[in-house]
Parts: C-alpha cells; structure tokens; sequence
C-alpha cells in the first residue's frame, strides 16, 4: 500500500476540487491515488475544513514507546552487541526493526556482519601486519574482524611462503639458515607489494 505525504494529498485533493470532483482527472493528471483514496482524502479534508482539527489519516502508528526502543538499544549496546540475545530477553522486536533503532538511537553502533573477506584484502592486512606498517589490531579495524583473524592470516601465508619453497613431499634440508628463510619472507613481502 502506498504512503502519501500530507502535501501530496492536498495537492490532489485541491485538484480533486478544481475539477468540480472529477477523481478521473484528477488522477490522470497526477498518477495517483486510487478513486476511493481520493474520495476518503476528500472527506477527511472537508472535516478538517468544518472542525479545524487536522486529520490523523496517513500518520504512522509507532507499536513501541520511546523508552521501549531505548531499552532494547541499551540492552543490545551493553549485552554483547547480540541481536539475537536482545530479542530473546526482551520479548520485541525483530531483527529489522532493532536493527532500524540501533541505527537510529546510536548511530555507528550496529555490529555489521561481513560476508566473506577477499584475498586481497587478507593479503593486503597481512602485509601491513608484516612489514610493520600496522599492528594486527588496526588492519582488523579497518577490515571489520578480530585481530586474531589477521594474525591466522599471516601465519596461513606465510606457512604457504614456506611451503612453495619447500615441497611437501621432500624433507627440509638442514642446511639452509634462518637468514634464507628471511629472505624468502622479505621476497614474499616484496611480491605481495
């Protein structure tokens, strides 16, 4: 069902009006409403018109009291930021809805989900972790995850790093010194640049 502002059902009233209570075209220079909604818009504004007192047609009905969002938004920003745990302890709303008051009442404050991470990404927060451009911390800020991730991350890539120099299926050799391996990563470093 379509929402009309206040304006606009006074313009098409007014024309309604104008056109000697023609709802055709009225509605044909407008596009809209439909003829009974033009009719009850018609109605509503004659009462208006004999009482003074605006009509109340078209205003949403809020369900839930101020205090009641508030409460919720309190409850999710202090309890783990779980929209799910919120709606269970406090019996309303829906996902949706709480996710409207949150970004309402404390604007920011929402936890978003992310879909996956691409690689690039991963790799481009690995590589300010390891080149120490940024701390494990930061890169996670900037890309919506936990530190922890970042560091799972780099250790994932830098074991692959190892990996590609070494073949799985040939033991290491004893030889090659923690200098080699250093190299390889500032190499690795160097290419994800």
């Amino acid at each position: 069902m379509a929402r009309y502002t206040r304006e606009q059902r006074r313009r098409a009233v007014e024309l309604y009006v104008r056109y000697e209570c023609c709802a055709a075209d009225a509605i044909r220079e407008l596009g809209y409403p439909s003829r009974e909604a033009l009719r009850m818009w018609h109605r509503d504004w004659l009462e208006e018109q004999r009482t003074g007192i605006p009509s109340t047609r078209g205003e949403r009905y809020s369900r839930y009291t101020l205090e009641q969002r508030r409460a919720a938004v309190d409850h999710y920003l202090t309890h783990g930021r779980r929209a799910s745990r919120t709606i269970r302890q406090m019996g309303y709303p829906s996902k949706t809805l709480l996710a409207s008051w949150i970004d309402e009442l404390a604007p920011g404050e929402r936890r978003l989900r992310h879909g996956p991470i691409p690689e690039e990404l991963k790799r481009e927060a690995v590589l300010k972790v390891a080149s120490g451009g940024a701390s494990s911390r930061e890169a996670a800020e900037g890309l919506g995850v936990d530190s922890s991730v970042v560091r799972n991350w780099k250790r994932r890539l830098l074991d692959k790093t190892k990996g590609a120099a070494v073949a799985k299926d040939e033991p290491e050799r004893k030889d090659t010194a923690p200098q080699a391996d250093a190299d390889a990563l500032r190499g690795e470093i160097a290419s994800l640049n």
